[in-house]
This record gives structure tokens, C-alpha cells and sequence, in this order.
């Protein structure tokens, strides 16, 4: 074979395995595998309906543990105030799943989530107090993702409105989250 001929069967492989990486890369899991809301560009009513959920019983029963068994006070007082945020979220959505002809979801906690719950279970003290914060941090931080990614997407319309309305009550709550969380 020529130079030139190896060149261009190299430059040929090479252009296949950037291609071959490129579809890795934008090829999207399918379903909700993690805390983290699905990457796909747009989500629909229901996806986003059901990954909200998913969250908000995650956040909430995490928060039932530290209402109980946190340290400090004011992680008791964080853990409150998610709980009822939450709880009013998923009663919210509830009642607005009907009239956008989506069932109502039954929240699913996923692999990931039902770990951490179980190590909170299993903390005391400052440790307990810490891996709470870490989580609802990570935990705040998918929501505010998923409902940013939601109405920048979503068509006009009632959901997409409310979630534009619960936009900033969860970016507070995080930066609530984050700040106890930076000062321990």
C-alpha cells in the first residue's frame, strides 16, 4: 500500500471513532435511572409530573429522618420546612395531573436514592447531620436542574407555569440547603 493510501484509511478510522464517540455521548438513557431528571432535551408533562414526584418523596422522607434524628436544631428546622414544600408540591401536582389528562404518579424511589436513605438511617450526631445536607444539597440541586431544563422546553401551558411559579421556592431552599451545609 502507498503513504497515501494508509493516511487515508487512518484519517477514515480515526473519523469513524470520533463519530462512534460523538453518539455515545448524545445517546440518552432511557427512563429515570438517577436522582437526576432524564437528559433528554425536552421532557414530557408526564416525565416531568413523575421525576418531581420521585424527588419530592425522596426529599421528604429524608427530611422526616432529620426532623427526628438531626443534631442541630437548625437542620431540624430545614428538614421541616422541606417537608411541607414538598408535601404541598406533590399534593399540588396531584390535583393538576387530571386536568392535563396525566395520572397522577406514584413516586419511586430509585436505587440510589433508597441507599442514602438507608445510610441516614444508620448515621447519629454530626455525621447524621452531614449526610443529610450533602444529600437534599444534591437532591435541591437535580430539582432546580429539572424544573429550569422543564420550562425552558415545556410548551405554554398550566404545568409549565407552575413550574415557573415553584422555580424560586426550590432555588431558595437550596441555597437554604447549601448554606447549612457550608458551615459545618
Amino acid at each position: 500500500m502507498t503513504k497515501w493510501t494508509l493516511l487515508a484509511i487512518g484519517a477514515v478510522a480515526l473519523a469513524a471513532c470520533g463519530q462512534q464517540a460523538q453518539q455515545a455521548e448524545t445517546q440518552q438513557p432511557s427512563g429515570y435511572e438517577t436522582p437526576a431528571a432524564p437528559q433528554a432535551a425536552a421532557m414530557t408533562d408526564a416525565q416531568f409530573v413523575q421525576v418531581v414526584a420521585n424527588m419530592d418523596a425522596f426529599e421528604i422522607q429524608a427530611s422526616q429522618l432529620a426532623a427526628q434524628r438531626a443534631a442541630r436544631q437548625e437542620v431540624k428546622d430545614i428538614a421541616t420546612t422541606v417537608i411541607s414544600t414538598n408535601q404541598a408540591s406533590t399534593r399540588e401536582l396531584t390535583q393538576l395531573a387530571p386536568t392535563l389528562s396525566i395520572t397522577a404518579p406514584t413516586a419511586e424511589l430509585d436505587s440510589s436514592q433508597t441507599a442514602t436513605l438507608q445510610r441516614l438511617q444508620g448515621a447519629t450526631g454530626e455525621a447524621f447531620d452531614d449526610a443529610y445536607l450533602d444529600a437534599q444539597v444534591e437532591a435541591h440541586e437535580t430539582t432546580v436542574r429539572t424544573m429550569e431544563r422543564y420550562v425552558e422546553t415545556a410548551s405554554a401551558g398550566p404545568l409549565r407555569d407552575w413550574a415557573q411559579n415553584a422555580l424560586p421556592a426550590a432555588r431558595e431552599q437550596l441555597e437554604r440547603v447549601q448554606t447549612l451545609e457550608n458551615a459545618t
